[in-house]
């Protein structure tokens, strides 16, 4: 009971201070649980400020670069000029001509060199000049010391990658979509630009709680049929995988056929996440999903589907299109929104537990991936076996 005016002062300031620290603990206490369920993260100190580096990152499908053509990108902060030559080899250099500075894809390419539209200057697949026709025959330079920046390149699953950083003899593994190995497949690729830095679409693309807000259709799920989920991360590679599981039957196909399907769902650096789905153990359907930063408030999010019944395409094809599109538009608008807020520069609580944790070990791989190819050692995954729950 706090005391009257009568009572002595020195009582009522006891008294006084008592309640004090009560308030001040109970205030403490409640902070502390919320710091337990969340992680604040300021902006820019670990997010929107970095790519990673020294790692391979997705340009376009395969077919998009025919024999004999060139197409130019807009990716990583440069122009990228990626071409296929007479024997079907890709090739990946700088789209800007060292001289002054015309696109070489305004240019011509023979099957094997493009030629810059301004002066005619010749360059090779490495990017390594090879002819100035401006020059005279007793006029003596040493071409091939101009360069363009190349880019080492690689196609895997009907897709084309690049290679971001410091060119080594032992460049990092290839993401790719799992569970097609040794089947035939159809696929397709759907393409969304998203005006947000990277670090923000990754953590959409691995955030499981947006899903019934975002993602709402009528063929899918509505954020009234919130279900409490349980899944098993464990470390692998550069990033993670969710343990083989029954999907979640919150859309009328997985109702349908839920008890004898199984997803694996994965993440591997830089920001590639992949997922296939088994009926009766054999895959039916497969996918990656990259984020490729444009530049530092840009990036490209491409959806590339696979089926393994390649004699449905004609109905497929337009059936996955259809979803892929919706879904990807989807995260385009939320994203749209998004912008809006950050523009302001607020302090972002962005990871809860638990739906949030796989957006920290994002931050903490991109940290350490950065930190292990500078300093040349092997990466330490800082991922840990955990069972994570959340209601979506």
């Amino acid at each position: 009971m706090i005391p009257t005016s009568s009572a002595p002062t020195g009582s009522k300031q006891s008294t006084i201070t008592e309640i004090e620290s009560v308030a001040t603990s109970a205030s403490d206490s409640l902070n502390q649980q919320i710091a337990d369920v969340t992680t604040r993260i300021e902006h820019p100190a670990l997010v929107g400020a970095t790519w990673v580096n020294n790692i391979w990152y997705y340009a376009l499908p395969s077919d998009h670069v025919k024999v004999g053509k060139t197409v130019s990108l807009h990716l990583l902060g440069d122009l990228i000029l990626i071409g296929r030559k007479s024997n079907g080899a890709i090739f990946a250099m700088r789209d800007i001509c060292p001289h002054q500075g015309v696109p070489l894809s305004f240019g011509e390419f023979d099957g094997e060199q493009v030629s810059c539209a301004f002066h005619g200057w010749k360059f090779d697949d490495k990017g390594v000049c090879t002819d100035i026709p401006s020059l005279c025959d007793d006029q003596k330079i040493n071409v091939c010391k101009i360069k363009t920046r190349s880019y080492p390149c690689a196609e895997l699953d009907g897709n084309i990658w690049i290679y971001y950083g410091e060119v080594r003899s032992d460049l990092p593994e290839i993401p790719r979509a799992h569970g097609l190995e040794g089947l035939s497949y159809g696929q397709t690729v759907t393409k969304a630009l998203v005006p947000t830095h990277m670090d923000y679409a990754v953590v959409a693309l691995i955030d499981p709680a947006h899903v019934p807000y975002v993602h709402k259709s009528w063929w899918w799920r509505n954020s009234k049929s919130l279900k409490e989920k349980i899944k098993k991360y464990v470390p692998a590679g550069t990033g993670w995988t969710i343990v083989k599981h029954s999907p979640s039957k919150g859309s009328l196909i997985f109702k349908l056929l839920g008890d004898y399907m199984e997803t694996e769902i994965a993440f591997r650096m830089p920001s590639c996440r992949t997922e296939y789905i088994t009926l009766f153990g054999r895959t039916i359907a497969a996918s990656i999903t990259t984020v490729t930063p444009i530049d530092e408030t840009h990036s490209e999010l491409n959806h590339t589907s696979y089926w393994t019944i390649p004699i449905l395409n004609w109905l497929l094809k337009p059936l996955v299109d259809f979803g892929a599109k919706e879904f990807l538009g989807q995260d385009l608008a939320i994203a749209e929104k998004q912008q809006v807020g950050l523009k302001f520069n607020p302090k972002l609580s962005m990871i809860v537990k638990d739906s949030g944790l796989p957006g920290s070990w994002y931050f903490q791989a991109k940290r350490e991936w950065n930190a292990a190819t500078e300093e040349g050692r092997p990466f330490r995954n800082p991922v840990k076996e955990k069972t994570l729950r959340w209601k979506t």
